[in-house]
């Protein structure tokens, strides 16, 4: 005899929550042909684009033959003021895809051969909701989240900014060679920022793996320095918490501190992964 309706309780199905939309769009991601960076030719569309690393470097050592995206990100076709549907025929994927690909080549251990890129053209509709679903479905995907730094804009002159934690580990950016060490993480404090993270990525998808997602997260981390707080225009001076740690960053890239105003601080901050990468805003 079937079950009464009063019998059965299900959750309510929707066609187009993220789980779903999650699932569907890493499907088809994964069902792409992953293409050597350096190989990329011009093609025309907006939407998603993931690139998998294949090189030597150890840091990178466990992800290495696996098929887990070191980078997502997007390309939108663009708005009009009128309403107009977007040109699809313009390069707006590709476009990022090789601007990307000329950031890597700056950075000296790096190269475009080193990664393979999937893609995948979307309606704009899509675009938003489809990255923010392939985040979640390879989180943490490493240079988006533990990473930061490697797609952001080159930084402002408003504030004084500090090396991301992508060009840290990644020297040779020019945007890059004018900062100060990171404000939260040491090198081998990075380094084993980037193996936790590998390691909860390489994890299968479940409860456990979304308990140690939410533990990195807020895993404390130390703040070595920061600017201090003033009205104004202008530099301010540089208050500096792990003194040691300061000075042996900034000689590991080679920034002359005695053009620099800083004074020693008597506590440190602490803070979490997750707003520690929040320093550094992805573009």
């Amino acid at each position: 005899m079937a079950p009464s309706p009063d019998d059965v309780t299900s959750p309510q199905f929707n066609p187009l929550g993220l789980d779903l939309l999650g699932r569907n769009l890493r499907e088809e991601m994964d069902g792409r042909p992953r293409v050597p960076l350096d190989k990329v030719k011009p093609f025309p569309g907006a939407g998603l684009y993931a690139l998998y690393y294949k090189g030597d470097l150890e840091i990178y050592e466990g992800l290495k033959g696996r098929d887990i995206p070191i980078y997502v990100g997007k390309a939108s076709a663009g708005d009009s003021s009128y309403g107009d549907p977007p040109n699809m025929a313009e390069r707006k994927l590709f476009g990022r895809i090789r601007d990307h690909r000329r950031s890597i080549n700056e950075a000296a251990n790096l190269d475009a051969s080193h990664f393979d890129v999937r893609s995948l053209t979307l309606d704009d509709i899509w675009i938003v909701l489809g990255e923010r679903a392939l985040l979640r479905a390879y989180s943490p995907v490493l240079w988006n989240t533990v990473m930061t730094g490697f797609g952001g804009n080159p930084p402002g002159q408003g504030r004084r900014n500090a090396r991301s934690v992508w060009d840290s580990i990644h020297p040779g950016r020019k945007r890059a060679a004018r900062l100060l060490c990171n404000r939260n993480y040491s090198g081998s404090e990075m380094e084993k920022l980037i193996s936790d993270g590998i390691s909860i990525s390489l994890m299968e998808a479940g409860e456990q793996r979304d308990k140690a997602l939410k533990a990195f997260r807020n895993s404390p981390a130390q703040t070595i320095w920061e600017e201090a707080k003033g009205s104004g225009h202008g530099p301010k001076p540089v208050l500096v918490f792990r003194k040691d740690v300061f000075l042996e960053e900034n000689a590991r890239f080679g920034f002359d501190l005695s053009t620099l105003e800083w004074e020693l601080a008597d506590t440190p901050e602490q803070t979490t992964a997750e707003e520690a990468a929040l320093d550094v805003l992805e573009g």
